[in-house]
């Protein structure tokens, strides 16, 4: 039987442009876009990429608001063409039934993903009046159509106590699939991110949610996080960044993960398997190095410091364990 190649995935932003200007975006301008051949370019290094080093590789569109661009179809139509799968990343208020109609006709689509940031109240003041029910209906419309929904929280002290709520609002919608995560601050302020208690209760309830049965929902409330094992599931979560995970940018600049945001080049200017061949950040990254605060821990071997991310966002260095760990070994 031939073994089953590594899983890699590229998250791509597309367009920077957006119909929304929700107050924690991670970007600082919307007016970045490439013609189809510079995308149709990076398109086919990625395929070269995934080749080159033995990967499955997957696709995650985003943007901006992918679905602004007119550039989404055809790079769609291209992944189906080259038997490469791929999800798409929105914030669902461009769905409607001609949309979700269009992307049920591609085989390679995974799942649709859109963004909850709490209840209808707080969503709204972070996405404008009305998005939390666009939304949701984006997410009813593509369910309707046989594609495979999920809805993404980003915790941070201002909302994480909705996270009950969320997840049966979630449920009540019949999404396929639910996760949570931590905000990662870009920039100097670090005034939203979860202290060590308010994430432990956040991981409590998530495995609280996860195992409980739900008579009108079979919704999968998802426990791949950073540090979740801590408080059951059996799920250990190792940071991909670098390894199995890369970001590109709509201007061509490729980072090791959106939220880890140091440039390893720019896909225009150079290819992406050279790019990466030459990184010494991605060299480090992908031998996933144990932080030495963490090599007494017990589960050491298999969390591998928690998330990079936040770790880099609140000290600088990304080498560190994650800074909301509570174990005490």
């Amino acid at each position: 039987m031939q073994e089953r190649k590594t899983k890699h995935v590229m998250q791509w932003h597309i367009t920077h442009k957006c119909n929304l200007r929700c107050s924690h975006c991670y970007q600082d301008e919307y007016g970045s876009e490439l013609s189809f051949s510079c995308l149709e370019k990076l398109f086919f290094q990625y395929l070269y990429f995934c080749k080159s080093n033995g990967f499955r590789g997957h696709i995650n569109f985003t943007g901006g608001e992918p679905l602004v661009s007119e550039h989404l179809f055809p790079l769609m139509e291209l992944c189906d063409s080259h038997s490469i799968t791929f999800g798409l990343l929105t914030n669902g208020t461009m769905i409607d039934d001609k949309t979700a109609d269009i992307l049920s006709r591609f085989r390679g689509l995974s799942f649709v993903q859109v963004s909850i940031d709490g209840s209808e109240n707080t969503h709204d003041s972070v996405r404008g009046d009305g998005n939390f029910r666009k939304a949701l209906k984006g997410l009813e419309l593509v369910k309707k159509h046989g594609i495979q929904t999920m809805a993404a929280f980003t915790c941070h002290k201002r909302n994480y106590t909705e996270l009950k709520d969320v997840i049966r609002i979630v449920r009540k919608n019949k999404i396929d699939r639910f996760w949570a995560d931590r905000l990662i601050p870009m920039g100097s302020s670090c005034e939203d991110v979860l202290s060590t208690d308010e994430y432990r209760s956040i991981i409590k309830l998530l495995t609280k949610e996860h195992g409980r049965k739900c008579l009108f929902s079979n919704t999968d409330v998802h426990l791949n996080r950073s540090l979740q094992f801590l408080e059951g599931g059996n799920c250990y979560y190792q940071c991909a960044a670098g390894k199995t995970l890369l970001t590109l940018l709509a201007d061509g600049t490729l980072l090791p993960c959106r939220r880890l945001p140091i440039p390893v080049g720019n896909c225009l200017e150079e290819d992406m398997t050279e790019l990466c061949e030459r990184s010494d950040l991605i060299k480090e990254l992908s031998q996933q190095r144990i932080p030495k605060e963490c090599l007494p821990c017990p589960h050491a071997e298999l969390c591998r410091g928690g998330a990079k991310c936040l770790t880099y966002a609140v000290t600088g260095d990304f080498r560190g364990r994650d800074v909301n760990c509570y174990y005490r070994y």
